[in-house]
């Protein structure tokens, strides 16, 4: 039997968790080449143990020595910083996971897009800064891109084997997060504690704050638009709290097909590993009696700006990076106490509006040194913005 060759970069992540989780159920068929990750280098040196990968990297240098010294009498080749991640990436392979959080997965994934069969995407940024380059690549390359988003990938499942002319509109659900319910009043004295307390998923402290500012699903409808081909006014948002429906997709004569499951990642990961099939994965079916019923609203933009203030950007898709950045550096400020949690969208706004980023951004960013260099300069700018 010959093996799939297998990267998966993020690997201590809860998306590289669950991801090794599909894998336990028939780790045999599978040769895996590089995991990776920033800090958790306990988890790393674990995973090793168990699934011997050829390849680790550990972002954090000051964590290399520890990982060499754990797996000194095993036959990994180690390597540690950015340099050697990005060389990593380059590795052909047959499936490649890109689960790394934030900007820092972007390069990663444009790599991953040249040299694997297909590209597992969970990094949101990869598609939201460079998607026009990201899609580009795959084309040329012939790689099967397949999201790993349980929304994109929904809607991915929805259209398999429809006309893409017959696509009227798509609907991202979103759970609400943790103040779903709460007055705008409120929000504004939001801690970070009551940001991590996420109802339905069980996710990383970056991802489960923008889900709490909706900033992800901000981040979700500018993806979709480059998954799908889609204008910004053919896709909406409405929250829907039990997280069962993951997408909708709406055709022109009226109907609409829907991807439900049960919130847990394993099901998108796995749709992407075996797509087209579907193999077990250990998942359980819905109970739908024991649900009751499902719920849907209007997600409300006065306590929710991000919804409002990506629609900037789906005018205009090449100020994604911009967009991107700026809440990156808002997250980092919001985390350690600088801001408080409706400042986040403040400063994203007050940084599209910087009219040396706009012009700098005038024309579409050709490559990835054109995307580093502005998500660096707008990096500069959001750090100064005061409040």
């Amino acid at each position: 039997m010959i093996k799939r060759k297998i990267n998966i970069f993020g690997t201590t992540g809860s998306i590289g968790q669950s991801t090794l989780q599909v894998f336990r159920k028939n780790r045999g068929a599978y040769d895996f080449i590089v995991f990776s990750a920033f800090d958790n280098v306990d988890q790393l040196i674990n995973d090793c143990i168990e699934f011997k990968p050829q390849y680790a990297n550990i972002g954090n240098e000051k964590q290399f020595l520890k990982l060499k010294n754990a797996l000194f009498d095993t036959d990994i080749i180690l390597s540690c910083g950015r340099d050697s991640l990005v060389d990593l990436a380059c590795t052909k392979v047959d499936w490649s996971m890109s689960a790394i959080v934030g900007f820092a997965g972007v390069e990663v994934s444009l790599r991953c897009a040249e040299h694997s069969k297909t590209l597992a995407l969970a990094n949101k940024e990869a598609l939201v800064c460079a998607g026009k380059l990201l899609l580009s690549i795959c084309k040329s390359n012939n790689t099967k891109l397949i999201p790993v988003d349980s929304e994109h990938s929904a809607i991915f499942q929805c259209l398999e084997g429809e006309r893409r002319k017959d696509l009227r509109s798509i609907t991202l659900t979103a759970s609400g997060g943790p103040f779903r319910n709460w007055s705008l009043q409120r929000i504004r004295s939001a801690t970070l504690e009551e940001a991590l307390k996420h109802p339905n998923w069980s996710m990383g402290t970056r991802i489960t704050i923008d889900s709490a500012s909706m900033f992800n699903k901000s981040l979700e409808l500018i993806e979709a638009m480059h998954l799908f081909e889609l204008d910004f006014s053919d896709v909406e948002v409405i929250i829907h709290p039990q997280s069962i429906i993951h997408s909708m997709v709406n055709f022109n004569d009226g109907s609409t097909l829907a991807q439900l499951s049960l919130p847990d990642m394993r099901g998108s990961i796995g749709y992407s590993l075996n797509y087209p099939n579907r193999l077990n994965i250990g998942m359980e079916n819905i109970d739908f009696a024991k649900i009751g019923s499902l719920e849907f609203y209007e997600p409300d933009k006065k306590k929710f700006r991000s919804l409002e203030l990506v629609e900037k950007v789906g005018r205009n898709l090449d100020l994604g990076v911009i967009f991107n950045a700026a809440k990156e550096i808002a997250l980092d400020r919001f985390i350690s106490g600088e801001i408080a949690f409706l400042d986040m969208v403040d400063l994203v706004e007050k940084t599209l509006a910087e009219s040396s980023l706009v012009n700098r951004i005038a024309h579409t960013p050709q490559n990835v040194s054109d995307i580093l260099e502005i998500n660096k300069l707008t990096r500069v700018i959001a750090k100064k913005i005061e409040f």
